[in-house]
Formats: C-alpha cells, sequence, structure tokens
C-alpha cells in the first residue's frame, strides 16, 4: 500500500481482484459514461476489465495499476505507464495516465489533485520530461481539469469502437511538461 495522504492511499492491483475491478467499473465508469454508448458501455467495461486483459495489463514492467482509497474505502483506480508514447504523436520520455476514474462521492475534494500530484512525483522521480493523457472531448469538465493541472491540447483523433456514440467519439491526447 502506498500512503498518499493520511485519508488517501493507492493499493496495488492483482489479479484475483478482478472480480472487484469489475463490479467497481460497473458503478464508477457507468455513472460517468453510460450514455456514450448504444449499450450503457457494457462492451467496453468487459473489453478493458475482463480477467485476460487484465492479467495482461498486469504482466507489462511498465503499467502500475492501483485501487484508489479513501478513508479505508475503495473510490476508484488510478493506473499509469512508463516509459509509454502514442501511437497518433510521439512525445519521448514521458509516462501515461492510462485511468483513472474515481466515484462522484470524492468529487470536489481534491483527491483528484493529490492523485495527479503524485503521478507527477512519479513521474519527476523515475527523470521523465512529460506526463500525456487521453481525454474525451464531450468530457468538458475532465479536460478544464487537466487543463488547470498544467495539460495542454496536443493532437484529437476519432475512436473507432462501433458501440460508441458517433457524437461523442472524440478523443483529445494532452500533455504536461515536467
Amino acid at each position: 500500500m502506498i500512503t498518499i495522504t493520511t485519508e488517501l492511499s493507492l493499493n496495488p492491483l492483482k489479479l484475483e481482484d478482478q472480480a472487484l475491478l469489475f463490479a467497481l467499473m460497473q458503478t464508477v465508469y457507468k455513472t460517468a459514461y453510460q450514455d456514450f454508448w448504444t449499450d450503457q458501455g457494457d462492451w467496453y467495461l468487459d473489453l478493458c476489465y475482463n480477467y485476460e486483459n487484465l492479467k495482461k495489463e498486469l504482466s507489462r514492467e511498465r503499467s502500475h495499476y492501483f485501487f484508489v482509497e479513501h478513508k479505508q474505502e475503495i473510490v476508484g483506480i488510478l493506473k499509469y505507464e512508463f516509459p509509454f508514447s502514442p501511437r497518433e504523436v510521439e512525445i519521448q520520455n514521458a509516462m501515461k495516465l492510462h485511468r483513472l476514474y474515481l466515484d462522484q462521492s470524492v468529487h470536489g475534494m481534491g483527491v483528484a489533485k493529490e492523485l495527479m500530484d503524485y503521478v507527477e512525483k512519479i513521474a519527476k522521480e523515475n527523470s521523465l520530461d512529460f506526463i500525456w493523457l487521453e481525454a474525451m472531448v464531450e468530457k468538458p469538465q475532465a479536460k478544464q481539469f487537466y487543463e488547470k493541472m498544467g495539460f495542454e491540447w496536443v493532437y484529437t483523433y476519432q475512436l473507432d469502437f462501433e458501440r460508441l456514440l458517433p457524437e461523442v467519439r472524440g478523443i483529445q491526447i494532452m500533455k504536461k511538461k515536467l
């Protein structure tokens, strides 16, 4: 376990946590994104959080995957990977903030900011030059948060997921220089 503050910690995900991860994301992801999908996000959740995919993600040396615990309750997930550059545009010597999903119960409490500060600290400790992420264009509150944290737009592309509604397929790659 990694303690970030007295109320906030990270607990490394293990393969045997797959069912708990899937159940958590059924709530956290669907609350935020179910309206973006023709099937409320079921296909995407199965793609990302099934046993085999989790096994693959945990086996990568560059991957760091955690449950986020606030006041000793699991409230979300955090995943970052380094070194990692996007396919669409090169960002050298960089960390990807791959997943940061938090339950609505902790929105507005500074949890996301604390996690972003932690990720930045890890990136600096590993002598990385950038952190990058992908944000959905149709989630302006997330984009505004990342901009407030110092991220800038780099590139926009369209996700090609058949069950994702066409009007919400825009993805922005954003980066922050360390």
